[in-house]
């Protein structure tokens, strides 16, 4: 969040809002998949510095993830 306070983004609400849902998102995948409390406060670190970018990574690694199990 301090890269698009930096950035002057903090002057619009829609993009704070939109980094608040990736966030939630984030912790809901992080909860749903059972990663501890490290491997979600990483990528809810990701996710905070790189924003929507860093959730699609997150949705790519879970799959590919899911893929790898055989489910």
């Amino acid at each position: 969040m301090g890269v698009l306070w930096l950035l002057g983004s903090h002057r619009s609400g829609f993009l704070f809002l939109l980094l608040v849902a990736t966030l939630v998102l984030t912790l809901w995948e992080a909860r749903e998949q059972h990663f501890d409390r490290r491997l979600t406060l990483w990528w809810m670190s990701v996710v905070g510095m790189t924003h929507v970018l860093g959730y699609l990574a997150l949705r790519v690694w879970v799959v590919r993830r899911r893929s790898g199990d055989g489910a």
